[in-house]
Formats: structure tokens, C-alpha cells, sequence
């Protein structure tokens, strides 16, 4: 759905820049504690992050941005069940795959098909991920111990350290580069084992953090919030400057000007330097930001008339240390029909690709999907990719990754307001960082605290 109002007002007491989940969701809280906010959106349509490409069959749709559910994710459920929309089981029948060391080996049961080895290797490798990241509280990663070192260490030194075998190394890299689209060189311990320790486990953020999907896809969840704001929700309107004179704030957005009380700021931190602030925001707002570069990640699926792969007893869960496709899943919609399968391209693998014409890129792909599941994989009926760092108003995917040593400094203060400017986003909320449920959050915090604000100043008024 793509809702745009019929022009910007001229005043509001809130205005939200973006409307992925995290701006929908401070509109909405906003709206209903009686404020009048308006929303305004740089794309044509709403859901930032989550998106939805017709499938070319029916009114089945193809997700190409967030779209997996954890049991763990109330806010989202609880949406999705006030909105009546329902959710299903990921579809996980069947053997996984994987592949390495040249070939491609059927995974039954929960054991990885590694050689003894390797198996041993990458076996204590995730018991002692699964151990620090007890001790690293997921909403305040800086208050662990060893916070500092592990702030400073990547995973990759991490690896190259504890994990002895080449098979070991190269199919634990490869899954964790697939899980935050960046090499493991590119991504902190500390930010690792946050992201661990709110999962539950290493397994669980491949297995559970993909429990559910919606019916009819994930965006319907942000156009339902949509539909609740109508008017007040704008899109085709990139904010430009945002101005606090001492008295109020005022927006500058697709020629026009509004005036607020209050602003959020709810995009990427990496679009955040494309708006002009007046006077400019503190150097620990620029540190931190700079601090949060976007993964980059390209996600492609490939529609079929049927899941065939299923009739070979396999999940359409495969992991390919020889790509560029990692990590595939099934993807088909809850009737089975149309097949889908889905797989996501990251870090350095992504930057190759991308720089590839299409044709090549489509033909990469699929000579990922053949070696996996076969030649009937090499003919769908449809193709489609997402380079979600091409995209203008995100420039990358899934979420910021933080560069050595800024969890225990700069981004520790990412979410506190800047005078009258508040934040929000999925970066923003580490218990469920870069995902749904830490969008919504978010976005409810945010409008909280404008609505506490501008319910203190009516009290000294009155």
C-alpha cells in the first residue's frame, strides 16, 4: 500500500521523520495519546525495511526485506494478532544442506555433516559463544566485564584464535556472515554476543530468530499501522533540514515547511547525515552515527511453480561457504504454492556481486540454487534481487554494524534526545536490535517520551 497525505500542514506537535516500523509505530503511540503528529516518509511507500515484491502469481507476494518472526518477538505478535493478521510456521521439513570443502552434504538431524575434526572445532567454538554472551546484558552490551575487549576484538581475530580447522573456520565464518551480513572481520565481539545472548543461543539466531512469518507478508504490518495515521502520514516527502529556534522545531521537507513542538527521527543512522540540522547535532550524535556503517547485504529469490526441493526430503535450508549465495530458506507461501526459494548474498560476497551486470548476477545466483537443489533450480518462473545498499533511502542491510570500541563509547548515547529531537529505529534498541520487534519498540519509546515531555510543559502551563 503507498499512502501519501494531500500536502504537509503548517504545524503539528510532532513530526516523525520515516515511516518504516519505528516512525509508523511513534505516530501511532502519539496519535492515540491525543497529539496531533504527522509522518513523513522519503519513499513512495511505507515499511522502510520490509518490503514486498508481487510474485507474478496471484496475490501471492515475495519478501524481499525483514519478514521472520521469533517467539520471543510479543510486540510484533501482538500487532499482527490486533490487526487479525495471522502467522504461520517458517517451513522447516525435511534435510538442510550444506556446503563445503567442494561438495554439498545432506545435514540430518541437528548435527552439522562436518569431518571430526571440524565437527569437534566449530562444536566448542559456539559452546563458548554461547557462554560469554550469558554474561553480556543484550540492552546494555557496555556493562558486561570484559565489555572494553570485547569491543575492541572482532570475531574474525576471535576465530582465527579458537577455531584450528580450515573447515571449521570457513563454515562458521560463512553462517556468520549471513546472520549480520558483514565478514567477521567487520564486526565486534561485543555486538556479536549481544545479539546472542537476546536470540538465546549461536543455533538460535539461525533457527529460532526464524520461527514465523506473516500471512500475506510482513508489510502488511506497516500498513496497517499506516492506515490507522490516513492524512497525518505523507510519503514522497525526504526531510532536508530539521531547525530548533529555542522555542520549537521546524522541518523542511519536499519544499514546504511544517512547525512542531517535537521531532523523532526514526531512518537508518546511516541517512541521518543527509539531513541538515540547525544548530548542528553534538559531536557524540556525528561519533555515533558515523560509528553505525549499514551491512551489506543482497537478498534474491527465485519463484517456481512448486517447492520441488520438498519432494527430496530437504527443508530449503542450505548454508554454502562457496556462494555468493550463503543462505537459503524456503520461502513459499503457506499453501506451498508457488515455490520460493530465497537467499541472501553478504559482506565482501555482496560488494562483488553488485558490481556485476544483472545478467551475471542472475546467473550466479542460480548456479548457487543448482548446486543445492538441483537443475530443476536453474529455471524459475521469476527472478528477483534486493542490493539493499543501492537503496537510496536505506543503504544497507540488516542493520548498522559497530565499528571497534564504539559500543562502549559513542553509541552507548544513541537513543538519548537531542534537545527537542528524539530517535528511534531498529538500531536503537539492542535487546532486539535490527529487527521488527526492536523497530516497534522503539517507536513506542520515542513518542514516549514525547508525549512526556509536552505533558510536562502543559502542567507548568496550567
Amino acid at each position: 500500500m503507498t499512502t501519501r497525505g494531500a500536502g504537509i500542514p503548517d504545524e503539528a506537535d510532532v513530526v516523525v521523520v520515516g515511516a518504516g516500523l519505528a516512525g509508523l509505530m511513534a505516530g501511532r503511540v502519539a496519535l492515540r495519546a491525543g497529539l496531533a503528529p504527522v509522518v513523513l516518509e522519503a519513499r513512495g511507500r511505507v515499511g522502510g525495511r520490509v518490503v514486498s515484491e508481487p510474485s507474478g502469481h496471484g496475490s501471492c507476494v515475495v519478501e524481499m526485506g525483514g519478514q521472520w518472526l521469533a517467539g520471543r518477538n510479543k510486540r510484533v505478535r501482538a500487532l499482527a494478532a490486533s490487526a487479525g493478521i495471522e502467522l504461520f510456521e517458517t517451513y522447516g521439513q525435511g534435510n538442510d544442506l550444506l556446503e563445503v570443502s567442494g561438495e554439498v552434504r545432506r545435514q540430518r538431524r541437528k548435527v552439522p555433516p562436518l569431518r571430526p575434526a571440524a565437527l569437534l572445532d566449530v562444536g566448542l567454538a559456539r559452546f563458548r559463544l554461547d557462554r560469554e554472551a550469558r554474561r553480556v546484558p543484550a540492552a546494555a552490551p557496555w556493562d558486561a566485564a570484559r565489555a572494553e575487549q570485547w569491543s575492541r576484538m572482532t570475531v574474525g581475530a576471535w576465530l582465527d584464535r579458537a577455531v584450528h580447522t580450515a573447515e571449521g573456520r570457513s563454515v562458521l565464518r560463512t553462517a556468520i556472515a549471513t546472520v549480520w551480513g558483514a565478514e567477521p572481520h567487520q564486526l565486534t565481539m561485543l555486538q556479536a554476543l549481544a545479539h546472542i545472548g537476546a536470540a538465546g543461543s549461536f543455533d538460535a539466531t539461525t533457527a529460532n530468530d526464524l520461527a514465523f512469518r506473516v500471512v500475506g507478508g510482513a508489510q502488511r504490518l506497516s500498513d496497517h499501522l499506516a492506515t490507522e495515521l490516513g492524512d497525518r502520514l505523507l510519503c514522497d516527502r525526504p526531510v532536508t533540514t530539521v531547525r530548533d529556534d529555542g522555542t520549537g522545531v521546524e522541518v523542511e521537507a519536499g519544499g514546504a515547511r511544517i512547525r512542531a513542538r517535537r521531532v523523532i527521527v526514526a531512518v537508518p543512522p546511516a541517512l541521518v547525515g543527509q539531513i541538515r540540522f540547525d544548530p548542528p547535532l553534538p559531536a557524540a550524535r556525528h561519533q555515533a552515527i558515523a560509528s553505525l556503517p549499514m551491512a551489506h547485504v543482497i537478498k534474491v529469490a527465485a519463484v517456481y511453480d512448486r517447492p520441488f526441493w520438498r519432494d527430496e526430503g530437504l527443508s530449503g535450508r542450505a548454508l554454502s561457504t562457496q556462494g555468493p549465495v550463503t543462505g537459503t530458506f524456503d520461502n513459499s507461501p503457506l499453501s506451498g504454492r508457488p515455490g520460493v526459494l530465497v537467499g541472501f548474498v553478504p559482506g565482501d560476497r555482496a560488494r562483488a556481486l553488485a558490481a556485476r551486470p544483472a545478467q551475471e548476477r542472475r546467473e550466479k545466483v542460480l548456479a548457487s540454487f543448482t548446486r543445492l537443489f538441483g537443475p530443476l533450480a536453474a529455471r524459475p518462473r521469476q527472478y528477483l534481487e534486493k542490493d539493499w545498499a543501492a537503496e537510496e533511502w536505506t543503504r544497507g542491510c540488516y542493520f548498522g554494524i559497530a565499528t571497534p570500541g564504539s559500543l562502549t563509547g559513542p553509541v552507548r548515547g544513541l537513543r538519548e534526545p537531542t534537545g527537542r529531537i528524539h530517535w528511534a529505529g531498529a538500531e536503537t534498541a539492542l535487546d532486539n536490535y535490527g529487527g521488527m520487534d526492536g523497530a516497534l519498540s522503539s517507536g513506542e519509546r520515542a513518542a514516549g517520551e514525547v508525549v512526556t515531555a509536552l505533558s510536562a510543559v502543559m502542567d507548568k502551563i496550567v
